[in-house]
């Protein structure tokens, strides 16, 4: 059989797990469109190099080799600390499940119909999990990436591709930049050269194995796709869409698989293409059990497809020919290897804000371990309610607010490994540093806020002091100048200039929303991009509000795409000024909210992100008489003061007699405490002798009632 049209991607094959027998779907021509678009030349290189091969395959003199080709593999697996972080052990299930279906040790070879059980082959091809990485460094062949690209899953989100002629690169992450795949594998000729950052295979954390998030129907994806890697492509030629009746003029081209329409189902009693064309009448079924349809019970390759994959690995294209070297082998996948286990962890609910006092409970998220059960961990919190643990799973609540380091130590037959996450968790303070109607135009204070980039990206807010409306204050943030990434170890180390679908966030100090009714919060917004399309222009701002100190966020407003980016593309570096765009955007704030309130700006970028500005939120509505009558019995004086002379606080003594008066830090960290006297009505309150000029707090509380000033030391 011939191939007519060539398909120069490997399918994304997807599957909704509807029943027993799911619907499929594919979105190989999409990601085919773009890669010829930018690569023209790469069809006639595969369609040269496919027929090439098929000349061999389905020649009658075709040589037959016993040599079991092993080919070394490392798993990359993207994530966010949530369930696409899977266990190595779904991992080694699907190295098991691989390695059976491409030796035909697969126990549903039982179920090959008759016509098909002469074809079906061992391809005596193997794959092994590495156990030295590209470094000579012992591993057990899978690492992990904190990473935003976990949401993404395109041809950038393969992050530090290990040497493809050392190892076959597969990413298991969240989600796919194409809608409904589960994954997909360029075939090789089309990631020679510049494209060689691409090669591997990518897929979803639920097509992997048949345990944990896996499961028995899906778990043949990463068979399908590592036959794509191999050169394979689907039974019914190039296309991806099976089922459809002129699929039948076209043909993946190895003489030994019938040509087919393609299967959405398990039906073996079809029989498609034989009744249009009568010389193909000598196969009267399709080979729906084939691994490259989408029937959903395949279990088997053909003789012809496993020569052709062979014959691939005898190819120096995109270095196939290398992969199962001896050398490389003794390189790669040496056996008695012993492996440092990795010390990793988040919080439980991977929030990274709590209150003063408020419990955190921490995930560990240790992983590289042998599976003996023997390990033991060693945690340390800075300012927490317990200084050391050896729990697993430690709760501890943190003492003052602030930035607070944590490290996590595990042991493991003699071999230990740290991992410190500086200024990890933010604890806010418990008593608001700003009430009722608020206004942040940034041209001072900015300490006000507190910026959140836990993926440690080289960009994130910062306050610039003309990026603002007018040439004012404003938080900027700088997306123009594309970073190295080390996306790839190539024969020379390779970085890649990325921008990076990013998340960068900066949250707000507590404001005191209690006597605030009818509030709306408002701000104004510039921003730019380098995108041109709808595809490219993927931009997004979320702003959230918590009250119970971050632990839980909602959603009050959402722009994204060409509604956000109101200053277009163009730009070298867009950078605010009078004769930028500013918009302005409200959100309605619920008269629910009460107590301390924080607000989180949180941009995600894309790959073609240039800069964006945020000035002037500010918070408008009208506020109940208690919190300014409160208020007005309360004056401080001289404001601003020195380290001399302090506060004197006058007060009246039938209401703020006895009231803790506390002076703290923009931080929230307390510098010095007093009691108001109930038998006086003044009474002075200075900071340490070594107090910083700049602005401080006085919080007066008793138990039902709270005051916060603003003071200003100098």
């Amino acid at each position: 059989m011939k191939l007519k049209h060539l398909l120069p991607i490997a399918g994304l094959l997807a599957f909704t797990v509807n029943a027993q027998e799911p619907e499929h779907f594919c979105s190989t021509d999409e990601e085919t469109q773009k890669l010829r678009e930018q690569n023209p030349e790469l069809k006639a290189a595969y369609d040269n190099l496919h027929q090439e091969i098929l000349e061999i395959v389905n020649s009658p003199f075709q040589q037959k080799s016993d040599q079991v080709y092993t080919i070394p593999v490392v798993f990359h697996v993207l994530h966010e600390y949530g369930v696409e972080n899977i266990s190595d052990e779904q991992i080694y299930r699907a190295m098991e499940i691989v390695n059976e279906d491409f030796r035909k040790l697969n126990a549903d070879t039982i179920d090959i119909v008759s016509n098909f059980v002469d074809r079906a082959a061992d391809t005596k091809i193997e794959f092994k999990l590495a156990t030295l990485d590209p470094f000579g460094n012992p591993t057990n062949g899978i690492v992990r990436h904190f990473t935003h690209e976990t949401n993404i899953g395109d041809a950038f989100s393969k992050l530090t591709q290990w040497p493809r002629g050392r190892y076959l690169n597969i990413w298991v992450n969240k989600s796919m930049e194409s809608p409904g795949a589960a994954g997909y594998s360029h075939f090789p000729v089309n990631v020679e050269g510049n494209n060689r950052f691409m090669d591997g295979i990518m897929i979803l954390h639920g097509y992997i194995g048949d345990i944990g998030t896996g499961n028995a129907y899906r778990s043949r994806a990463l068979t399908h796709e590592i036959g794509h890697y191999l050169g394979l492509p689907h039974t019914w030629g190039g296309t991806n869409t099976p089922g459809l009746p002129e699929n039948c003029g076209d043909d993946d081209g190895i003489d030994d698989t019938p040509n087919t329409i393609g299967s959405n189902t398990c039906d073996l009693t079809l029989s498609t293409c034989n009744q249009i064309m009568p010389d193909n009448l000598a196969d009267t079924l399709d080979n729906v059990q084939n691994f490259m349809d989408y029937s959903y019970c395949s279990n088997m390759y053909t003789e012809g497809q496993a020569a052709y994959m062979r014959n691939i690995l005898n190819l120096n294209v995109s270095q196939r020919d290398n992969l199962w070297s001896e050398a490389n082998l003794l390189a790669s996948v040496p056996d008695g290897q012993v492996y440092t286990p990795i010390a990793d962890f988040f919080t439980n609910n991977n929030s990274l804000s709590a209150c003063v006092g408020e419990n955190v409970s921490f995930k560990n998220w240790t992983w590289r371990l042998s599976g003996n059960n023997n390990e033991t961990y060693t945690w340390t919190f800075e300012d927490g309610s317990v200084e050391t643990s050896t729990d697993v799973n430690p709760t501890v609540s943190f003492n003052s607010p602030g930035w607070k380091t944590v490290s996590l130590t595990v042991e493991e037959d003699g071999l230990t490994h740290t991992v410190t996450k500086e200024n990890f968790i933010w604890i806010s303070p418990t008593w608001p540093i700003h009430q009722g109607l608020v206004e942040f135009n940034f041209d001072d204070n900015p300490d006000y806020w507190v910026i959140q980039n836990p993926q440690n990206y080289p960009f994130q807010w910062a306050v610039r002091s003309d990026a603002g409306v007018n040439g004012s204050g404003a938080m900027f943030l700088d997306m123009s100048n594309p970073y190295e990434d080390p996306v790839a170890f190539t024969d020379e180390f390779f970085f890649e200039q990325r921008r990076g679908k990013s998340k960068s966030a900066f949250v707000s100090q507590p404001i005191d929303v209690t006597y605030l009714t009818d509030a709306v919060l408002s701000f104004d917004w510039a921003c730019a991009t380098d995108g041109s399309t709808s595809d490219e222009i993927t931009e997004e701002l979320n702003i959230y509000t918590s009250v119970n100190c971050g632990l839980t966020w909602v959603l009050r407003k959402k722009i994204s795409g060409a509604d956000l980016v109101n200053n277009g593309s163009g730009w070298d570096s867009f950078y605010p000024n009078q004769t930028s765009v500013w918009s302005t955007e409200t959100a309605t704030l619920p008269n629910s909210l009460t107590g301390n309130m924080l607000i989180k700006f949180e941009y995600t970028g894309s790959d073609k992100s240039n800069n964006i500005a945020i000035d002037n939120i500010r918070i408008d509505g009208t506020v109940g008489i208690d919190a300014h009558g409160m208020a007005e019995n309360l004056k401080v004086h001289p404001n601003p003061s020195n380290n001399e002379t302090g506060w004197n606080i006058k007060y009246d003594a039938a209401i703020w007699g006895g009231a803790l008066a506390q002076l703290v830090d923009v931080s929230g960290r307390v510098i010095t405490t007093t009691v108001l006297p109930e038998n006086l009505t003044e009474t002075n309150i200075k900071p340490t002798t070594n107090a910083s000029n700049g602005i401080y707090f006085l919080k007066i509380s008793t138990t039902d009632k709270t005051v916060q000033k603003k003071l200003v030391l100098n």
